[in-house]
């Protein structure tokens, strides 16, 4: 998947309010688009089994998240807006290079399920 085409399915996302769920696990991203932040009806996104070094900020702004899926990434930190993810009930970051996690994470009280496996 090219990257206008991601842009075009956000896009088409965030005009169809009733979109729950994108998953783009495996497509070999790189980068997720700040735009992911304008798909405000989400409750669950799965990046899972891609390159994925860093999150945009715009994360911050799934209010309606309740599953994180990005296992199997290479994922070293997490931004602190992850805090403002109040939905959040799951949080799968197997297998990446994490060291630690942001201390702002403690602030995630409906975090029910933490995965943190395979890391360093």
């Amino acid at each position: 998947m090219t990257q206008d085409e991601l842009l075009e399915l956000l896009d088409w996302a965030r005009i169809n309010y009733r979109t729950k769920l994108v998953d783009l696990a495996g497509i070999g991203l790189s980068a997720v688009p700040a735009a992911i932040g304008q798909v405000q009806s989400l409750t669950r996104l799965d990046l899972r089994k891609n390159k994925l070094s860093s999150l945009p900020p715009e994360i911050a702004q799934l209010q309606s998240l309740t599953t994180l899926e990005l296992s199997n990434n290479q994922l070293s930190s997490l931004p602190p807006e992850i805090a403002q993810l109040q939905s959040l009930t799951t949080l799968k970051l197997s297998n990446n290079q994490l060291s630690s996690l942001p201390p702002e994470i403690a602030q995630l009280q409906s975090l029910t399920t933490l995965e943190l496996g395979g890391n360093h």
